[in-house]
Parts: structure tokens; C-alpha cells; sequence
């Protein structure tokens, strides 16, 4: 009987030990908004997910690590996304739409596998950081439609993101295209980013280059950085893309973004400025937006925001010209 008691002891503290070295967590995110939208003169109100008309797109998913021992540790993550509005899929074909993924990490790196977000998105992402918290409200996504934008994310990835030494890390990321009868949706993709973080300082370069099933490509430069003063903080970021294999021209483009932390409330604006060229012909686009979020709790955030934006070809035709004016609540689990 006392032989009975150790064995199970021993193994009810192996089974503990087992749990603390592994965990599993479901997480999500919900928005929604009610919003007026302004296309090329035609206006519509309407409640909409955060994607489109507030901060960010509803999701759910699942996260895990796994002590190896040694400094190494497994994990994964698998998320989805969907519209709160209607209860769909934020895409038809796509049940993990955000990243899935399996990983490696240790002294060496983290190694992930998988659906990923690239390189050169992490690097751009610190241009909006300030800019109303890379959300609708932030005029870049309109004001860089006047030229091609870049793949954020790529299927059948693998990536490499190095630890820190002295403020500096990268990453590098290539995604195999795989399917050879599709054109640039399934093109091959090579990303990279360098930076740098110290104290109140951000700043790194990110390269993406995409080539599809006939060889041709498109490549994509950025400059991003960030600094918090404390009483306000700032992002900018400068975007180069030459597409001239595809005869899809240049295009330069720069933003500029200012946060101001007042407590529950913060405070932001932005302006985006893009111009592209294909051939003598130059098209423009810019936008302009203000926001605000206030939170109620460290889950859930009451939010509003107005953006400007216009697009004209290059004889001034106006091709897009959106207003959005909303408000709603974002909630995390």
C-alpha cells in the first residue's frame, strides 16, 4: 500500500510538471461599429465589423507553447477571422485567414512554418503604430490604392526572426508559390526586415519581393520609425515599389502619425501621401484621419474616428474619394 501511494504521488507531480511545461490559450477579439461611409459621392449607413469601419477585424484562435527543456520551446497558433456583423467568415476559402503556424524557439531564433504574416508587413506596420492604431481610420489603405500594394501575408512560409543583440533583430521570411498555374496570387515571396529598439526609439528597413509563375516581379522598399516623447509619441514611414517588370510602374509613398496618451483616452491623427507612375502618366492619392478610444476596462475599448481620402488618375480625374465617420466597441478575450 505505501509502494501504491509513492508511485501515485510520483505521478501526480510528473502530471503537474507535464501541465506547467505546456499550455493551451483560446483568445479573440470582437468589434463592431455603426458607421457612415461616403464613396464617390454615394453615402451609406450601416454596422459593420471592425475591419472596415473600426479598429480592427473580429477573430478567435488558439495559441500554445511547449517546454522542450534545454532553452527550446514548440509552438503554434491558429487564428481566424470574422465579421461580427453578419456572423460569416471574413474569407470564403480560409478557415485560419490570420496565421497558422508551427514553431521553434530557442537561443538560436524562432524558426515558424506555416501561413505567415511577412517581413517587410512587421516593418510596415511600425510607419501606422501611431497613425489611429493601423485601424479603417488610418489613411493609408486608401491613400496607397492609387499604386499596387504588397502581399502581408504568404502561404507555405517559412520564416526566421532573430533574437535581440543590443537593440538590433531581423527576420527573413520566403514563401513558395507552389501552385505554377496561377499567376501573382500564388507567386513566390522573399521579405526581410532589420531594426532597431532602444528606450523610446524605433526605427528599420523592410525588402519584399514577389515574383510570379513567369518570372516576373515586383519590389518593395521601406523605411519605418517610431518615438515616444512620453506626453505623445510619432510614426512615419517612406514606401518605394517598382513594378516595372509587370508594367505596373513606381510608386512613392509616405506617412506620417502622432498618438497622445491622455490617461483612459488616447488620441490620435494621420495624413498618407502616394504618388505612382507608369510610363509619363502620375496618379495621386492622400488621406487624412482623426480618432479617439476610450478604455473602459484592459478588455474593452469605446473608439470613433473620421477618415478622409482622394485618388486622382493622372489627367485629375477623381477615381475614389471615401469619407468614413464611425463609432463602436472592441472587446478582447
Amino acid at each position: 500500500m505505501k509502494k501504491t501511494f509513492i508511485a501515485l504521488a510520483v505521478l501526480s507531480s510528473v502530471a503537474t510538471f507535464a501541465q506547467a511545461q505546456s499550455s493551451v490559450t483560446l483568445y479573440g477579439r470582437v468589434d463592431a461599429g455603426l458607421a457612415s461611409v461616403k464613396t464617390l459621392g454615394v453615402t451609406q449607413t450601416k454596422i459593420d465589423n471592425g475591419g472596415a469601419v473600426g479598429l480592427t477585424t473580429s477573430r478567435w484562435g488558439m495559441r500554445g507553447t511547449e517546454d522542450l527543456g534545454g532553452g527550446l520551446k514548440a509552438s503554434f497558433k491558429l487564428e481566424s477571422r470574422f465579421n461580427v456583423d453578419d456572423g460569416t467568415f471574413n474569407s470564403s476559402t480560409r478557415l485560419f485567414h490570420g496565421e497558422s503556424f508551427v514553431a521553434l524557439n530557442g537561443g538560436f531564433g524562432t524558426v515558424k512554418v506555416g501561413r505567415l504574416f511577412t517581413a517587410f508587413d512587421d516593418l510596415r506596420a511600425i510607419a501606422v503604430s501611431r497613425s489611429l492604431w493601423d485601424s479603417a481610420f488610418t489613411p493609408t489603405g486608401d491613400a496607397y490604392s492609387v499604386g499596387g500594394d504588397y502581399a502581408a501575408r504568404s502561404d507555405n512560409a517559412i520564416r526566421y526572426d532573430s533574437n535581440s543583440f543590443s537593440g538590433f533583430s531581423g527576420a527573413v521570411m520566403y514563401g513558395l508559390g507552389e501552385n505554377k498555374t496561377a499567376t501573382l496570387s500564388a507567386s513566390n515571396q522573399l521579405s526581410l526586415h532589420v531594426k532597431y529598439a532602444n528606450g523610446p526609439i524605433l526605427v528599420g528597413y523592410g525588402y519584399q519581393k514577389e515574383t510570379n509563375v513567369g518570372g516576373k516581379s515586383t519590389k518593395y522598399n521601406a523605411i519605418s520609425g517610431a518615438y515616444d516623447f512620453g506626453v505623445a509619441s510619432i510614426s512615419a514611414g517612406f514606401n518605394t515599389r517598382n513594378g516595372d517588370d509587370l508594367g505596373t510602374g513606381k510608386d512613392n509613398e509616405y506617412t506620417l502619425g502622432v498618438n497622445v496618451p491622455m490617461g483612459a483616452i488616447n488620441l490620435s491623427a494621420g495624413y498618407a501621401n502616394a504618388k505612382t507612375k507608369v510610363a509619363n502618366a502620375t496618379s495621386k492619392g492622400s488621406g487624412f484621419g482623426i480618432g479617439a478610444t476610450y478604455s473602459l476596462s484592459k478588455r474593452t475599448t469605446l473608439y470613433t474616428g473620421y477618415k478622409t481620402t482622394n485618388v486622382e488618375n493622372n489627367v485629375g480625374v477623381r477615381t475614389l474619394e471615401n469619407r468614413l465617420l464611425s463609432a463602436g466597441v472592441r472587446h478582447d478575450f
